[in-house]
C-alpha cells in the first residue's frame, strides 16, 4: 500500500503542476543551503493551502522528524530532503573530533520517520523498513557517506547509490510521483521575481504590528 500522503497528492494534479512550476523558478536563487530550506517550507505550505491538511511543525530538539501530517485522524511524522539531483542525503549534521567518533554515530543511527525525497526527477517516499533494508543489504560502507579526516568531520548521510536503490523501491511500491518540471532561465522572469520578492517582504513589514497585535 503506498504512503498515505503520496496518495494525496496523486489525487490533485494542479499541486504536483504547482510544485513543477514552482521548483523552476525556485532556480533564480541559486543553488545554497538556503534554497533548500525555502523548498521545503513552501512544499509544507503547500500541504496545508493546497491539499486542506493539518499540518504541525516538529519540536525543535526533535530530530529526523520535520513534521507531522495529521491523515485520517493519525499524526504522521515525516523527514523532508529537497536537492535538484541525486547525491549524498544527509541525515546528521553532529560535529565530532575525529572519523572514528562519526561512524560510531552512523551506526547507532535509527530512522524514524519516513523520508520525503523530492529532487528535479520526482516525488518519493523513503519508509523506515525499506531504509533499514538497503542498509542491511550494502552494509555500512556503501550505505553510509562519511566525510574523511582531511575535511571538517562534521555529519553524515545516505550514499547516492542507497538513495537511488530507495528511488528504485518507491517507484515500485507507488510511493513515487513524476515530477517534470524545468529550469526557468530568463532575465526578465529572474529580475521580476525578486522585485516581487522585495514587495513582499516590505508590504509584510509595514503589516508585521497588526499580525503581532
Amino acid at each position: 500500500m503506498p504512503d498515505p500522503l503520496i496518495l494525496l497528492i496523486k489525487s490533485k494534479p494542479t499541486f504536483v503542476e504547482l510544485l513543477e512550476k514552482a521548483w523552476g523558478v525556485f532556480y533564480f536563487e541559486g543553488s545554497g543551503p538556503d534554497i533548500g530550506i525555502r523548498r521545503e517550507n513552501f512544499f509544507r505550505t503547500a500541504l496545508e493551502e493546497e491539499l486542506g491538511l493539518n499540518v504541525r511543525e516538529a519540536p525543535p530538539l526533535e530530530r529526523q522528524v520535520d513534521f507531522y501530517v495529521n491523515i485520517g485522524g493519525k499524526w504522521r511524522p515525516y523527514s523532508l530532503k529537497t536537492m535538484e539531483k541525486v547525491g549524498t542525503l544527509k541525515v546528521s549534521w553532529d560535529s565530532y573530533p575525529d572519523v572514528n567518533k562519526l561512524k560510531e554515530a552512523a551506526r547507532k543511527f535509527v530512522f524514524k520517520a519516513p523520508i520525503i525525497f523530492i529532487c528535479r526527477d520526482g516525488i518519493y517516499v523513503f519508509e523506515v523498513d525499506d531504509i533499514e533494508d538497503v542498509r542491511n543489504k550494502l552494509g555500512f560502507d556503501l550505505f553510509w557517506d562519511i566525510p574523511s579526516q582531511e575535511v571538517n568531520p562534521r555529519g553524515f548521510g545516505i550514499s547516492s547509490r542507497a538513495v537511488r536503490e530507495l528511488m528504485a523501491i518507491a517507484e515500485r511500491k507507488g510511493n513515487f510521483i513524476r515530477l517534470s518540471g524545468t529550469r526557468i532561465e530568463d532575465e526578465r522572469a529572474r529580475k521580476e521575481y525578486f522585485k516581487r520578492w522585495f514587495k513582499l517582504i516590505k508590504d509584510f513589514v509595514r503589516d508585521l504590528p497588526r499580525i503581532l497585535g
